[in-house]
């Protein structure tokens, strides 16, 4: 294996660590949470979430983007800890004064999640935001610095603390007020603790030019509504959801999700590392590298999608009874974390051109044809409905990124991988809703065999490239060993 792809797989392997751990604790809090909270408390745990997102998602400002973009790239009159102490300083300033301003509706915001207004429950939804704020850039710094250690053992902790938080309150009261008040009990201190230990990576003093953040902010600014749209791009759903059919049908469809996300163990490592990947190495001679991942990328997703399909009942036995009727429409919620990933390996001639608000334009037309599919599906076809939006407007977003993003740059060489992977999942999620007993098993069956056939090149490279990983692990653990037996 050459140096160069070895590093590669090295580091994507490090950063997808987090990934991997968080979703063996996710596969186990899931099926406890479902047996301990009943529908509705679970869903206000849910609710929570997606509020909370939202917050981070304004607060951000975009400049999370933008310290991804700039951290190689930096403009005059910035270093390095000046650009993250500017961009952590001015969305957590954000952070707060939403929450100030938030207080004068706390009642019909804590409402929407609680079921009746509680003070409490608005006071934790500011401070958990705030929390997670801090959070995502004292990520990014080690992301950017390409360190997966760190990067791994802080993720892995926060990943830890929340499934104990609330799981540890469904043993004693199963309340999702108790379990929202837990969370952030626990997510705040570790937040401080993780700026105290990275506090040499920021610089108080720092006073970035007029010139920087007139930068920072032309490439921030369009990523703002971004944010928001991106955010009701992915909770639309569970909105409609919450205001169409209530609570009960809001918890059983968000812990569905919940157990779709396990797909993300391969998407959420992988974009960790691509984007820093793709800023460092665009400008060179790397198109035939960016091609190869894409195909790679497709055919790992789509094999996993079709695998978690055809498993789909034995897992489902580890739900709690009153969460078991979401299998209908299960595979559905595999397109949109599958899309999402794909998108990032056609749709970044957008991010190095530097054309964000390419990227504000399409989440906007996506959100609104998500909510229209919400509203005509939903009333019709229940969960099965909402499922079948958040797909049909994840592979609409797919396709506008990539025409997007491959007219800026020309990333891959053809969308064979990208339409079978794509085209598979779909079938598997028609199948799995209109067949029933051996016929869906048969038809998810025939998508697997197809999918072999769509990508047999790539399941040899991915062969080929577990081989020698593994050859390597098995030589540096020789070396160890012959190292210790030495006097």
């Amino acid at each position: 294996m050459q140096p160069s792809n070895r590093k590669f797989l090295k580091n994507l392997v490090g950063f997808s660590m987090v990934s991997w751990i968080s979703f063996l604790l996710g596969f186990v809090a899931t099926p406890l949470s479902t047996r301990l909270f009943a529908p509705g408390e679970l869903a206000k745990v849910n609710l929570f979430g997606t509020y909370t997102s939202l917050i981070c998602s304004v607060c951000y400002l975009g400049l999370d983007q933008a310290f991804v973009r700039f951290y190689k790239e930096r403009p005059p009159g910035v270093s390095q800890r000046g650009l993250l102490t500017f961009c952590l300083g001015v969305a957590l300033g954000a952070c707060a004064l939403l929450g100030a301003a938030g207080s004068l509706f706390w009642a019909p915001v804590s409402e929407q999640i609680a079921g009746a207004p509680d003070a409490w429950v608005y006071a934790c939804l500011c401070l958990y935001s705030l929390s997670l704020v801090a959070f995502r850039f004292l990520s990014l710094s080690y992301r950017m610095e390409q360190n997966p250690l760190p990067y791994t053992v802080q993720g892995v902790s926060q990943a830890a603390l929340t499934k104990i938080a609330y799981l540890g309150v469904g043993f004693i009261a199963a309340s999702g007020r108790a379990a929202i008040v837990s969370l952030t009990g626990l997510m705040l201190p570790f937040a401080a603790l993780t700026a105290w230990i990275q506090r040499k990576r920021l610089d108080v003093h720092a006073r970035p030019t007029p010139a920087c953040v007139r930068e920072l902010a032309r490439f921030s600014l369009p990523l703002m509504p971004l944010s928001l749209l991106s955010w009701l791009n992915s909770s639309v759903s569970t909105l409609a959801l919450r205001q169409l059919l209530g609570m009960e049908a809001t918890g059983v469809y968000t812990s569905a999700l919940a157990l779709a996300s396990t797909i993300n163990i391969v998407q959420t490592g992988f974009n960790t590392y691509w984007s820093p990947y793709v800023l460092d190495n665009y400008q060179s001679d790397e198109s035939a590298r960016f091609d190869a991942v894409h195909r790679s990328m497709a055919c790992l997703l789509t094999f996993l999608g079709l695998g978690l399909t055809l498993l789909q009942s034995p897992v489902f036995l580890l739900l709690g009874r009153s969460y078991r009727s979401s299998v209908v429409y299960f595979p559905f919620l595999f397109l949109s974390p599958i899309c999402y990933c794909l998108g990032e390996t056609t749709g970044m001639g957008i991010l190095i051109s530097k054309k964000s608000y390419w990227t504000t334009l399409i989440y906007l037309l996506s959100a609104l044809v998500n909510i229209a599919l919400c509203y005509a599906l939903i009333p019709a076809l229940g969960m099965t409905g909402a499922a079948m939006a958040s797909a049909l407007t994840a592979v609409l977003t797919l396709a506008l990124r990539t025409a997007v993003g491959e007219h800026y740059y020309r990333a891959i060489r053809g969308y064979r991988a990208l339409g079978g992977g794509v085209g598979l999942m779909l079938l598997a999620s028609v199948a799995n809703w209109l067949l029933t007993g051996a016929q869906k098993y048969a038809a998810i069956a025939v998508c697997l065999l197809l999918a072999v056939a769509v990508f047999a090149k790539e399941l040899k490279t991915l062969g080929r490239a577990a081989g020698q990983l593994l050859s390597a692990a098995q030589g540096r653990l020789r070396r160890r060993a012959h190292q210790r037996r030495k006097p």
